[in-house]
């Protein structure tokens, strides 16, 4: 039987972890290691002996930022599983002049949802509840209650902006919405009463973005990197946020906005604080000016990680209906980018 399955390829940073996993779910399924071990940020290019292994790939499982020098390189692949939720990092090194690749490419999908969500929520609460002037008191021993550290706002009266409501989004809201908060979702386009969430209140289309950012306390990227949604937040369009003082959060992609437009949002009183997982360059610099603003908070791209497990079990779900000829989920189109 165990001839009779594809072989599976891994080249990835967690791929004997991966593999382990694999075969205790399916002892009879053929796993070879390609590459493991790799700088994540920082990737090489790959070895000779690693294309020659990799050409001979059906299915691979794959860190989507190894990709690009290998992206027409594949002749036998059919089906690509990323192990990431973006897959920004292989499609900024298309080559327009080819044909889009022949291979099925899916993300990464239904996992990170729950974990960004929690990195909304907590961040919210924290910032509401002036979690970090509480550390500061605590260490000075300092017993405090003025302000907003005693005035703070209960959840229930605050509103959020979700910018892209797919899997992600969704589960976000669904928590803000399980804590009493108003939330509004920014889609593409006019969405149909069944492909609604229950969980968000009001929907609104990117042509509508400023009556969201002028409607909500907290605005939450989670848009891929498309060129539709790069630089969507660049200029002055946050200036809509001038009457709440709105909290920026991106957990999405580090291109929505640039760094000079979101230090212009907060010196000229637009947005009160920036709450910041990605960036347009990372690691982020040790220069750039957002390091020494009080009014941001820089995490390093970790609301959600690509847990080995979790990464396994998806793919193996994948891989039965690969089997069985069924449709896949997560597939990314490869002409959109998402």
């Amino acid at each position: 039987m165990a001839s009779r399955l594809p072989v599976v390829h891994l080249y990835t940073c967690m791929a004997e972890t991966v593999q382990e996993l694999l075969h205790k779910l399916c002892p009879e399924m053929t796993v070879k290691v390609v590459g493991s071990n790799f700088d994540t940020l920082l990737p090489s290019d790959p070895t000779p002996e690693h294309v020659a292994a990799l050409q001979e790939a059906e299915i691979l499982l794959m860190d989507p930022n190894l990709m690009p020098p290998l992206m027409y390189q594949l002749p036998r692949l059919k089906w690509m599983q990323s192990t990431w939720a973006g897959v920004d990092a292989m499609f900024k090194h298309l080559d327009k002049t080819k044909p889009l690749p022949s291979y099925t490419l899916t993300r990464f999908g239904g996992v990170f949802g729950p974990a960004m969500a929690e990195y909304v929520i907590s961040h919210i609460v924290n910032t509401e509840r002036r979690a970090h002037k509480q550390w500061e008191n605590q260490a000075k021993g300092l017993w405090d209650r003025s302000g907003d550290i005693h005035n703070y706002r209960p959840l229930t009266m605050l509103s959020v902006g979700i910018l892209g409501v797919g899997d992600i989004g969704k589960e976000i809201a669904r928590c803000c919405k399980t804590f009493g908060m108003t939330v509004w979702g920014m889609v593409r386009r006019e969405l149909s009463e069944g492909k609604r969430s229950p969980y968000v209140d009001h929907y609104r289309k990117f042509s509508e973005l400023p009556e969201l950012l002028q409607k909500c306390d907290y605005i939450c990227n989670v848009l891929p990197s498309t060129a539709e949604t790069k630089g969507l937040l660049n200029g002055n369009i946050l200036e809509s946020c001038k009457e709440k003082k709105s909290v920026l959060i991106n957990v999405g992609r580090g291109d929505v906005i640039s760094e000079e437009t979101i230090v212009n949002a907060i010196q000229s009183g637009w947005i009160s604080h920036a709450i910041l997982d990605v960036f347009e360059t990372e690691p982020l610099p040790v220069t750039s000016q957002l390091w020494k603003m009080p009014q941001v908070t820089i995490t390093p791209h970790v609301s959600a990680v690509s847990i080995p497990s979790q990464v396994t079990d998806m793919f193996y779900e994948n891989y039965q209906r690969y089997l069985k000829g069924e449709e896949l989920k997560y597939v990314v189109n490869l002409e959109s980018g998402y």
